[in-house]
């Protein structure tokens, strides 16, 4: 099973060779270890070239954001099997060797396969992604039943750094989504998961940074502006126009995601004193299908009464 490992990196010239590192540990080796620099300007490409040399294959583009990073390193890449790895976290040693050994044993029905991650850097991060999703096992490696469960219900549990995936699934249903600034790794597997079945290794086999002063794309979900809406809402919305969605249960779980997304949304423009804006989000629940009156009640128990009284001042002097 032949298989590229692609690290996407942007000014992590201080972590980038521990990612390597662990890859260059596996007990499995790697085909090849393709890096993509996302426009770096502190000399992570020039480092690494200089560092590894022809065992590191090194890509740079202008900054254009880790989902077009990763692309970019799938059209570089020639094995049978891709994996992804960020470039401040690590993996440890036996972990393709175990998903190797999963993807074996359940066979060629399974284009997919992830493992448990543990967090490092921040002691308040003591849950395995897998007890964070409450992804219950009882095996050492098993089949994922029903993957988009935990996908819609943003309890991932699978998370890009720990999965390694057929390329040619991976081109199947488009990659990555360049328009994604944020969960483009959700998405790819929501697509993923009509295309192939998902293997598990419930070790925690990947390591994952989340030391507080590093910058990271999840950090944008606390910022809640127009632009990380616009992020979040995409993928609902292509998800709901996919051919493939019959389930009505599932379709059901993408609405309700969309609409408490579309609440959040009009309750952070009422606390700007964004009127427009806000009726924009609350007409979008509308068309959803909920009523006036029932939209009313949930934004009061969402918005501050000292909030409602200057919104109604405002109304006033208008």
């Amino acid at each position: 099973m032949k298989v590229s490992v692609l690290i996407p990196t942007h000014n992590r010239r201080g972590h980038v060779f521990r990612a390597i590192d662990s890859v260059v540990a596996q007990t499995v080796p790697v085909d090849e270890i393709i890096v993509v620099d996302d426009g770096s300007t502190d000399g992570t490409a020039e480092a690494t070239r200089r560092h590894y040399g022809s065992r590191v294959i090194v890509v740079r583009q202008e900054n254009r954001g880790t989902s077009a990073a990763r692309t970019r390193a799938v059209a570089e890449a020639r094995g049978q099997w891709v994996a992804f790895l960020d470039s401040d976290d690590m993996w440890l040693p036996t972990k393709l060797e175990r998903q190797f050994d999963a993807l074996a044993t359940l066979g060629s029905d399974f284009g997919a396969c992830f493992t448990n991650c543990s967090y490092f850097g921040n002691p308040d991060l003591r849950l395995s992604t897998f007890e964070e999703a409450g992804l219950e096992t009882n095996t050492a490696a098993g089949h994922l039943a029903n993957p988009i469960k935990y996908i819609v219900r943003n309890h991932l549990g699978i998370y890009v750094q720990s999965l390694i995936v057929l390329r040619s699934l991976f081109k199947e249903v488009g990659g990555f989504d360049d328009l994604l600034g944020i969960s483009e790794d959700r998405d790819l597997v929501f697509r993923l998961a009509f295309r192939t079945k998902f293997c598990f290794v419930s070790a925690p086999l990947v390591r994952i940074d989340r030391t507080p002063c590093l910058s990271r794309l999840t950090g944008l979900l606390a910022h809640k502006d127009d632009q990380t809406y616009t992020w979040l809402e995409r993928p609902f919305k292509k998800w709901l126009a996919q051919p493939e969605l019959v389930d009505p249960e599932t379709r059901q779980m993408i609405q309700e995601e969309l609409v408490a997304l579309y609440y959040g949304g009009a309750a952070e423009r009422l606390h700007e004193l964004r009127l427009a804006s806000a009726l924009e989000k609350i007409n979008e629940i509308r068309r959803m299908g909920r009523s006036y009156p029932e939209i009313v009640l949930t934004l009061l128990s969402r918005v501050p009464r000292k909030l409602w009284r200057t919104l109604r001042a405002r109304v006033s002097e208008s």
